[in-house]
């Protein structure tokens, strides 16, 4: 007798999420997460695009990581505009390895979640963000509080 076992997904929305997630994890190692001192040091050596994908205000009022390039999940063409700005952060590349980066990690991981579904193979997360967070791992500084450069907004 075969048995079937159906996941009901409650949105579209939630599936997308989910399925982002799940093929995020497949693509990096510790999850598709990055620390915030190794995603600066991959990004130093050429080997990581970071893209920051705050608000522009909030670019202005941090300034962005050295050697980050802007692409806000608040584009005003919503999640196409974003991929499309992605896109050019790599040259067309969606191969090449992305680190994503937020405030506090949240919408770095749906970006990381979006961009994964758009085809990029390579994509991280800087989970602690610009600012820092408290989660399951601990307390987690953050890359202004580690002290990682910054240059100012617009670069």
């Amino acid at each position: 007798m075969l048995i079937r076992r159906v996941f009901l997904i409650p949105s579209i929305a939630a599936a997308v999420v989910f399925c982002g997630f799940v093929a995020a994890r497949a693509l990096a190692p510790d999850g598709g997460r990055l620390a915030a001192p190794q995603a600066h040091a991959m990004a130093s050596r050429g080997e990581i695009r970071i893209i920051d994908v705050r608000a522009e205000r909030e670019w202005r009022e941090t300034g962005l990581p050295e050697g980050a390039v802007g692409a806000s999940i608040h584009h005003p063409n919503g999640r196409a505009g974003f991929i499309a700005a992605a896109l050019a952060a790599v040259d067309g590349d969606r191969d090449r390895a992305i680190a994503t980066i937020a405030a506090m990690g949240v919408r770095s991981t749906r970006a990381q979640a979006w961009l994964v579904e758009a085809g990029f193979t390579r994509v991280y997360d800087v989970k602690e963000g610009m600012l820092g967070r408290h989660d399951e791992t601990g307390i987690q500084p953050g890359w202004l509080s580690r002290g990682l450069p910054v240059v100012s907004y617009p670069n």
